[in-house]
């Protein structure tokens, strides 16, 4: 981890530094630096512990990036492969039942051609398939589809297997159908009896993993990354690699299924991996595979430099930071520890500067130390800062990493299941009966209802296996309802339209059966936009249709071959798809799991198309500052993620647009852009940083030397930030500075006297009760929130004669010496308004002027009567309400 090993270097370097100022100040001034030395030790104890825990908490937020990486990896690619599988199921199911290949199988007079002709028109749809085969019961193949490789005759177990089951069945394995010699996926089915069911041969789909997972890894695989992704079996052995020059295909690597991660040992080198099991998909759970990505623990933590935070404004980003309590508990705590430590180092300091105020050689001795214990504080503090910076950009990181991950995966899952609904229209618009009925005319009433019960038994057929439907229709060329699956039920409660046989005869949609109708051929398809409609409970869906033709050559309905999509258009198939559930379930198992995410898609506009966020319900108009603009502009594959202000909250999102898959919305004409939205709540819009919250980072204030070096007389000044302001304190006035906290509320005495110390100072006089003035307030009475004061910031002691007041201040900044003729009187405006302001200072900055506090004043507002006969310090009933 190279980050860490520089702040690590950083870190022990400055422990270095604060030893040899503690050993420095011990030799040059020991009696003038005794009050500040146990504080430069207790500050160098606690930057110790801070340092173990810092470099701690780097290196798990840095393991825990490249742990969150890999699991995302590994477990994508196992998910995706077996959602696409799961789709292998029903199609070896329906294709298996299909009316053409049954009459091949059973002709004597078969006609291999034409059935070729028809399985290569559903492998043009149905991309996925490199191979078709039908066998007759004893493995005779009586065609398939790769002419290339002829294979007469099949003796593989998985023939007798399939002959023996009613539902698929999935092999993975070596097998004589596949001349390749390794192992070939293969999804089969028993082809049976159109009347009594007996078997009379075997379907066999084969799906190329190798093509596939290609696909796959080069969709996660970022520039740069030197991980291997892997798809192995149970065993171990390597299925398809994404570097197989690295790791070969039929390999053997050890698995990492325990933990967030592993470290384990492959070839004589050390490797971070992570292994995950696939997710059940609708009760799939594939074929037992694992998804596997390992990288070399040398390149592990060589993370391309990515500051999450650097895009953002320094008031956002404050506000972004102020959440790290809720967000990373471990950042907040270091926050928190190294800014009391900085605030208790800048005291002692500032106390110091105000001891040695004068010329004494001794006391310059110890201004020098002085000097250097504050360099070297800001050094300390800048690292600190910096460090816990960095922390934070990796926690941010690997949130946003998370999310663009997981919005590609939905998004990838919307496309893969898209990709589907063309297939199904396309292929199910050539099924035999359906061509041969629907070209045919009904003669009589009782003719037309057999042909819509005929037409609807099909499509109840399909809809059974193919449960990403609301509904099946078929409609004639008129754009008239003939046929719907889902008839059957009583009142169609099954599928939830409650219209039962009242939807034959409606009409379709104009403008989409004049698409259908208007169909080139069989490998086109048309969508409907995503609106509501009544053959979804008027709720929005899409509706992908594709045309029915007659049967190419009069006389010859049904023929075994009818792929090539001749023929007269007579009416057309609509799919409506369920998206209401589908796309719910393709959110919910991409969710993030952190407390308030959501994950939605929606338009290129922001219009929602689904949603798990309940303030943003389908159709609603998600934030546009939400869609990043590369997206909302329509680029392609392209994840990105940030953080936008959504309904008043910090919120990191990731998001996606559509890029299709394989021929989907890619070399098709079918162009619809859907992003894909994750994020994750931060919390509440903030303001950034609290008044004086850092008051190092007022920056130097210049005080003009060349002009008082001569001669001139100086005088020295309490530098404090109140507010946003800069205020000077004439250091004879000044005691110390003490921590607020040491306060006690007096609630009575609000606005101006928000509490009071029992102080004692160094020189052990007996303790007083020293009342605490509301510098805030004093000066700037009618800002909003003036009177409010907690117990952060500082207390200034001041002393006016007989008298002590307490001042509380936002932050101490630094004590300089003026001369003279920097020092200029405070203009009386208003003589009917007190003014606490004595003088106004003059520095090198022309455009920076500060004014300094008169103590006198504020002495006379708190104390009744005469300032100079007020009775002992500690007198609190003198205190004026």
């Amino acid at each position: 981890m190279p980050g860490v090993v520089r702040c690590e270097h950083a870190l022990q370097e400055l422990n270095f530094a604060w030893r040899l100022i503690e050993s420095t100040a011990k030799m040059v001034c020991p009696l003038e630096a005794k009050t500040i030395l146990p504080t430069m030790k207790a500050t160098r104890d606690g930057f110790n512990d801070l340092e173990k825990e810092l470099v701690t908490h780097l290196v798990q937020e840095n393991l825990a990036k490249s742990a969150q990486e890999l699991h995302f990896k590994a477990q994508v690619i196992i998910d995706i492969v077996v959602r696409n599988l799961f789709e292998r199921t029903a199609d070896v199911g329906f294709l298996a039942m299909d009316e053409a290949i049954r009459d091949f199988i059973l002709d004597p007079q078969r006609d291999p051609a034409a059935m070729v002709a028809r399985l290569r028109a559903y492998r043009d749809k149905y991309t996925v398939y490199d191979e078709i085969l039908v066998l007759d019961t004893d493995g005779k193949v009586l065609v398939q589809l790769d002419e290339r490789n002829p294979i007469a005759q099949s003796h593989d177990p998985l023939i007798r297997r399939t002959l023996g089951c009613d539902t698929y069945v999935e092999t993975f394995a070596q097998s004589d159908l596949r001349v390749s010699g390794g192992r070939s996926l293969i999804y089969s089915r028993k082809i049976a009896h159109p009347e009594h069911g007996a078997p009379i041969g075997v379907l066999c789909l084969c799906f190329p993993i190798a093509v596939e997972m290609a696909g796959v890894f080069a969709g996660l695989r970022k520039a740069g990354d030197r991980s291997v992704m892997l798809m192995l079996d149970a065993d171990g052995a390597v299925i398809a690699s994404s570097d197989a020059e690295h790791i070969a295909i039929g390999r053997r690597v050890p698995l990492a299924l325990d933990g967030d991660y592993q470290m384990l040992s492959y070839a004589g080198r050390e490797y971070f991996a992570k292994t995950c099991a696939a997710q059940d998909y609708q009760g799939y759970g594939g074929p037992g595979w694992l998804g596997h990505v390992m990288i070399p623990c040398e390149t592990a933590f060589r993370h391309r430099h990515d500051d999450a935070l650097s895009a953002y404004d320094a008031a956002t980003l404050a506000g972004i930071m102020s959440h790290a309590k809720t967000f990373c508990p471990p950042l907040d705590h270091v926050t928190v520890k190294a800014e009391a430590i900085n605030l208790s180092l800048r005291r002692v300091v500032w106390n110091g500067k105000i001891m040695s105020a004068g010329q004494d050689r001794d006391l310059l001795r110890l201004k020098s130390i002085l000097h250097e214990i504050s360099q070297t504080g800001d050094e300390t503090r800048r690292l600190f800062k910096n460090s816990i910076y960095d922390l934070y950009a990796t926690v941010i990181s690997s949130g946003l990493q998370d999310l663009a991950f997981v919005s590609r995966l939905m998004i990838d899952l919307m496309d893969r299941s898209l990709y589907e609904r063309a297939n199904d229209c396309r292929w199910w618009a050539l099924t035999p009966d359906v061509r041969r009925l629907m070209a045919a005319r009904a003669a009589t009433a009782d003719a037309q209802d057999a042909k819509r019960r005929r037409l609807a038994r099909i499509l109840d057929d399909i809809n059974v296996l193919y449960t990403a439907y609301s509904r099946l229709v078929i409609f004639d060329a008129g754009g008239v309802i003939v046929a719907a699956s889902g008839l059957q039920e009583a009142g169609d409660a099954g599928n939830g339209h409650g219209d039962g046989d009242g939807i034959v005869g409606r009409a379709m949609d104009a403008a989409l059966v004049r698409k259908t109708l208007a169909l080139p051929d069989d490998q086109a398809y048309c969508v409907s936009p995503f609106e509501p409609t009544w053959l979804y409970g008027d709720r929005p869906t899409y509706i992908y249709c594709a045309a029915i033709r007659e049967p190419a050559g009069s006389g010859e309905p049904g023929a075994a071959g009818e792929p090539d999509g001749i023929g007269r258009v007579v009416g057309g198939i609509g799919v409506v798809f369920d998206a209401e559930a589908e796309f719910s379930n393709m959110l919910k198992s991409s969710l993030p799991r952190q407390s308030g995410a959501f994950a939605a898609y929606a338009d290129r506009d922001g219009r929602v198309i689904s949603s798990t966020h309940p303030g943003y319900p389908v159709g609603s108009v998600l934030a546009p500052a939400a869609l990043k603009e590369d997206a909302a502009a329509g680029e392609k594959a392209g994840a990105g993620a940030g953080i936008v202000v959504l309904d008043g909250s910090y919120t990191m999102i990731g998001q996606t647009m559509s890029f299709g898959y394989r021929e989907y919305k890619n070399t098709d004409n079918y162009r619809n852009d859907v992003i894909a939205l994750a994020g994750v709540p931060i919390g509440l819009q903030a303001d950034g940083l609290a008044p004086g919250a850092d008051a190092a980072a007022a920056g130097e204030i210049p005080a003009r030397r060349e002009q008082w070096q001569n001669g001139a007389a100086v005088h020295e000044f309490g530098i404090v930030a109140v507010d946003d302001d800069i205020y000077a304190l004439p250091s004879s006035c000044v005691i110390e500075a003490i921590e607020a906290n040491r306060m006690h509320a007096a609630s009575t005495l609000k606005p101006l006297i928000v509490g009071v110390l029992n102080y004692q100072d160094a020189d052990g006089a007996p303790s007083a009760f020293v009342p605490v003035v509301n510098l805030r307030y004093l000066m700037h009475s009618d800002a909003r929130g003036a009177g409010e004061a907690g117990h952060s910031g500082d207390i200034i002691v001041v002393r006016h004669g007989g008298h002590m007041l307490g001042l509380l201040v936002d932050g101490l900044i630094d004590v300089l010496p003026f001369g003279e003729d920097q020092i200029e009187g405070a203009i009386r405006l208003f003589h009917s308004r007190p003014s606490y302001v004595r003088n106004l200072i003059k520095t090198a900055d022309p455009a920076r002027m500060m004014q300094v506090i008169d103590v006198e004043s504020i002495v006379k507002r708190v104390f009744a009567g005469n300032a100079g006969s007020f009775g002992p310090p500690g007198a609190i009933a003198a205190l004026a309400g």
